[in-house]
């Protein structure tokens, strides 16, 4: 006992005084081991600690033995783009795990920068903006198909936006990826496979903190998870293997979708079925999980900002006769894009700070001379809300993405990240966001039938966020 205590002790002095991060403020707790970062992961309620730890701290932060936070807009770059004058920042492959059972290798947790960029290189023909304008007419099918089931079931009384949200965005995504119609939207129902995102999603988070406690416990992880969470995850992950396989069995299709590019190069990238099944995952997470979250972030600002609402609404329907005129293309006036582009620094759809180790030399970030080994990373909700970044941070304001005389550093909001691990689907984020947003608020007016309702409050994050339920009142509006 003795000897363990004395370990402990020693561990626990060479952390706080002799470890290469000692200069690195942080709470004790999280210097001396990894339980803080545990807890901190798993109990929902990472972003509020985080933004806290940065308020206390600055905008550097040891919140592991072995890892920094940094919440300053010049990280941004010397973390995520390559330097000529030094190595690259390789993900951390203690947080992008791959196994057999539950976590496939794709494109998301790939380590390799060579192997990163051939699967890149494949899928980026799939986003492309030419490809995308030639399937925008699945995204405004389903647009015009929540359309009316909106006007259809508002006229019964409040509606959930995180259903209504969740079903076209996954409906899409099908389409777009598996030539698969879901049928979420036409049926008004969650799909099986949307009901398991969620707890697979919380799987993650697990995983991460338990791999970081003990790789040797995280081996049995199973017995120390919820039995919900592991049964619904290995559920997520069982169903994307059937979509995979059922794509498979179509074969060649006159329309190309996702899986079309990588069942085309499955043998150059030496892609498993296990390989394809976590792409399916991470297309259905990235694909519609992120755009649902952003979509109900911005409906729940535009009622808590109705000069902002009001300003958007006459925009909009000053500018079109009838919903069929809106496409991708013709909703890109300023207003609309700034609306948007305030959602995303306000409410990122994966606010965490996505950790890449610096090389044995060490490098510079922001300034400060960081250590070889050292997990690093910029906290995307800490850096949009860092009031040295933008002023009024916790304020829905577009107006700051159109004035020129602006003193926010609006390089500070990467929502997509930057470099060659940037979000490849962005450009079909967009496209939907222009879409969905723009018929909504020329169609409809609306506002939160739960007054109480505090979306900063009552969101959770478990990596991507956990949303409460977005109850409100829509009408038609009356001069149409």
């Amino acid at each position: 006992m003795l000897q363990i205590i004395f370990y402990v002790s020693a561990h626990a002095i060479y952390n706080i005084y002799f470890h290469p991060l000692a200069k690195f403020p942080g709470p004790k707790l999280a210097v001396i081991s990894n339980i803080f970062y545990a807890r901190t992961v798993v109990s929902g309620n990472s972003v509020k600690t985080m933004k806290a730890l940065h308020e206390k701290y600055g905008d550097v932060v040891r919140w592991s033995p072995d890892e920094l936070s940094f919440s300053s807009a010049a990280a941004w770059k010397d973390i995520y783009l390559p330097q000529k004058s030094r190595e690259i920042f390789l993900k951390d492959p203690k947080f992008y795990v791959i196994d057999d059972e539950l976590r496939a290798k794709q494109i998301a947790n790939i380590l390799d920068p060579e192997e990163h960029e051939r699967a890149r290189k494949v899928l980026s023909h799939a986003f492309s903006p030419k490809a995308l304008l030639e399937q925008e007419d699945i995204v405004l099918k389903y647009a015009n198909m929540l359309m009316i089931a909106i006007q259809e079931e508002s006229r019964k009384g409040p509606i959930n936006f995180i259903d209504y949200y969740n079903w076209v965005t996954f409906d899409v995504l099908g389409e777009l990826a598996f030539s698969e119609a879901f049928g979420s939207v036409r049926n008004r129902k969650t799909d099986s496979w949307i009901a398991t995102i969620l707890q697979a999603i919380k799987f993650g988070a697990y995983d991460s903190a338990i791999f970081r406690l003990s790789p040797r416990v995280w081996k049995i992880m199973p017995y120390f998870i919820p039995s919900k969470i592991t049964t619904e995850a290995l559920n997520h992950v069982n169903q994307s293997k059937a979509k995979i396989l059922a794509r498979m069995e179509k074969g060649d299709l006159e329309r190309r979708d996702f899986c079309s590019y990588l069942f085309e190069k499955k043998e150059e990238l030496g892609l498993t079925d296990w390989n394809l099944a976590g792409y399916a995952n991470v297309l259905i997470m990235a694909g519609s999980e992120t755009s649902a979250a952003l979509l109900s972030a911005l409906t729940y600002y535009l009622c808590k900002t109705p000069e902002v609402y009001q300003r958007l609404k006459v925009e909009v329907r000053g500018r079109f006769e009838t919903a069929d005129e809106i496409t991708s293309q013709r909703a890109t006036f300023p207003y609309l894009t700034a609306v948007i582009q305030e959602a995303l620094r306000i409410f990122p759809p994966s606010p965490i700070a996505p950790p890449r180790i610096t090389p044995k030399d060490g490098g510079i970030v922001a300034g400060v001379f960081v250590p070889g080994g050292t997990t690093v990373g910029v906290h995307m909700w800490s850096v949009t809300h860092n009031p040295n970044n933008f002023k009024d941070p916790y304020a829905f304001r577009p107006e700051r993405w159109l004035d020129p005389n602006c003193t926010d550093n609006l390089s500070a909001s990467q929502p997509f990240l930057i470099g060659p691990r940037a979000c490849m689907g962005q450009n079909m984020a967009w496209m939907e966001l222009r879409i969905l947003i723009a018929k909504l608020v020329f169609l409809f007016d609306f506002e939160l039938a739960d007054n109480d309702l505090d979306w900063d409050r009552d969101c959770a994050c478990f990596r991507l966020w956990q949303r409460p339920d977005l109850w409100t009142k829509v009408t038609m509006r009356e001069d149409l």
